[in-house]
């Protein structure tokens, strides 16, 4: 996950302090069958064949449930949000926010992909707390996150 390599991104504000994991997880939203959707837990893994095993194992279980919050999660400040608007080719997304919750995880969302010209692209927004990076961090990522996908 290119979220893990750089370093920016995994810097934390908890009670005040910056702390730094050493690895982040990813907290996807999950549709359901009835389009409602619920907050899942993707733990990482480095080997994608393990990590898709066990993306599959928590989507079903989110599938299954009801409500938005499907585990606990306080105290998991190792996260990052993933969410996905496949139906939207959007220009940018803004983050709905409780400023009485602490919150510095980053937040992704991705919107419908096309292709023109046999290239294809997906819009991409990116929302992070300025105190712990700037837009060269979030360059670093989208250029990671690239490198990836061409890989």
């Amino acid at each position: 996950m290119a979220i893990n390599a750089v370093e920016n991104f995994r810097y934390r504000i908890i009670d005040g302090e910056v702390i730094i994991y050493d690895t982040i997880n990813a907290s996807p939203t999950i549709m359901r069958d009835d389009t409602t959707f619920g907050f899942a837990l993707t733990t990482y893994f480095e080997d994608l064949t393990v990590f898709n095993e066990n993306a599959m194992v928590e989507i079903e279980r989110v599938r299954k449930m009801n409500g938005l919050f499907t585990r606990d999660f306080s105290g998991d400040y190792n996260l990052i949000h993933f969410s996905s608007i496949p139906w939207v080719n959007f220009s940018s997304v803004s983050h709905s926010r409780s400023f009485s919750f602490p919150d510095s995880c980053p937040k992704v969302s991705f919107g419908k992909m096309t292709e023109e010209n046999g290239k294809k692209t997906m819009p991409m927004s990116v929302h992070v707390h300025h105190g712990l990076m700037d837009g060269y961090h979030v360059g670093l990522f989208i250029e990671e996150f690239q490198k990836q996908m061409d890989s």
